[in-house]
């Protein structure tokens, strides 16, 4: 996989070149990668401890207000209008989701001015 699959069209061979320069260090490495060792170790999956981790990392709703916004052409987490529109039902009052027309995983490198608009747009109506 590659991230043309995550987000087709935004060429990405100039970020690509900071992201190896930043995981150059051990210690950088680990700490991006920890995340995904954690939540994806095989040898854990379907075990009480993995179940009660998922659980509290993912059980329940948060009284806070969120925004959440999905590309259209997202490859890593495809997900239909409907259920993006679902998110707002995990969120306190004041949450919003929207799907984003022709933007992929990585929609913030993609269009930077329009997502940092939009999401300063929520923040000044919620904040």
């Amino acid at each position: 996989m590659t991230s043309g699959d995550w987000s087709p069209g935004y060429p990405a061979d100039e970020d690509l070149g900071y992201l190896r320069a930043a995981l150059a260090d051990p210690d950088h490495l680990n700490a991006a990668l920890g995340y995904y060792w954690g939540q994806f170790d095989p040898t854990r999956f379907g075990t009480p401890e993995w179940m009660a981790e998922q659980a509290a990392a993912w059980g329940g709703s948060v009284p806070q207000p969120l925004l959440y916004l999905h590309g259209t052409n997202d490859g890593c987490h495809g997900m239909t209008a409907a259920q993006v529109e679902r998110v707002t039902e995990f969120g306190g009052p004041g949450s919003e989701s929207e799907l984003i027309e022709g933007v992929g995983h990585f929609m913030l490198v993609e269009r930077p001015k329009e997502l940092n608009d939009r999401i300063s747009g929520w923040l000044n109506r919620t904040g």
